[in-house]
């Protein structure tokens, strides 16, 4: 992680910070102190793990190989040389300007505050503790190193699989779209298509850019819809908003291959 990821993180968590004695904000009787506190020691957690993931990460990878359907569709997705610098730079503007962001306009604009700011807490910090798990434990070599597009980034040259950029934006899209769904029922269908367009734009720009192969987002992408899902479900269950036990959940991510 960089200067300016760190620093962008830290003002959110600052934000975040302040943002939580405020009574007249989180004014909901179901929501208790306790569940603040452990959503809260979850994120630093979740923080202390990707501070600590450059030190953790093998410096020899573990996974080199490219698969076939990923050198097919790196092919088919992958920019020009000139452009792959700036693939990366609008995924980084989507993942901080909308998907990490979440953590602040999501209870913003939810009905119940209180509920929203701890389930974003908690399928934010389970989601990244996951993903920089794997991605230790993984070790595969990111695709600009393998076919050398790019300068060595120390590092994160083998914390590759899964896309981490993937599975905060499709967590995060999938957390708030439930959650606003519940609040504004006759928008929903601009709601969850809108969070998951940009959430696979998002993980589209990340294989243009040449930081991640094609399985890397599909997988970052799976599992953050699952976490998200199944976390979020159960958090609006324990506050008695149920969801319909015959509603059925998918994504469709269409990405020109031209």
């Amino acid at each position: 992680m960089g200067p300016r990821a760190r620093r962008i993180i830290s003002s959110l968590l600052y934000i975040l910070m302040s943002l939580m004695p405020q009574t007249e904000l989180f004014a909901g009787d179901e929501v208790k102190q306790q569940d603040i506190l452990l959503a809260s020691s979850g994120l630093g957690l979740a923080i202390g793990l990707e501070l600590a993931k450059s030190h953790l990460t093998p410096e020899i990878p573990r996974f080199s190989t490219p698969l076939a359907i990923d050198t097919y569709m790196r092919d088919k997705f992958r920019r020009g040389a000139g452009d792959l610098d700036k693939a990366e730079i609008w995924s980084d503007r989507l993942i901080y300007g909308v998907s990490l962001s979440s953590l602040i306009w999501g209870p913003l604009v939810a009905d119940d505050r209180a509920k929203s700011f701890l389930i974003n807490m908690e399928v934010f910090s389970l989601n990244s503790l996951v993903t920089n798990l794997t991605k230790i434990l993984v070790a595969r070599e990111r695709p600009y190193k393998h076919f050398g597009t790019r300068e060595s980034l120390q590092a994160r040259d083998n914390t590759s699989f899964f896309s981490g950029h993937s599975s905060v934006a499709f967590s995060q899209a999938v957390c708030n779209a439930m959650i606003l769904s519940e609040h504004y029922p006759d928008q929903e269908a601009v709601i969850w298509s809108s969070l998951l367009t940009l959430a696979g734009t998002t993980a589209y720009l990340r294989v243009a850019s040449d930081m991640h192969y094609f399985s890397d987002i599909i997988v970052g992408a799976a599992v953050g819809s699952l976490i998200a899902w199944t976390l979020t479900r159960h958090e609006l269950n324990r506050f008695e908003k149920k969801y319909s036990n015959g509603m059925n959940f998918s994504i469709s991510l269409r990405i020109p291959l031209g």
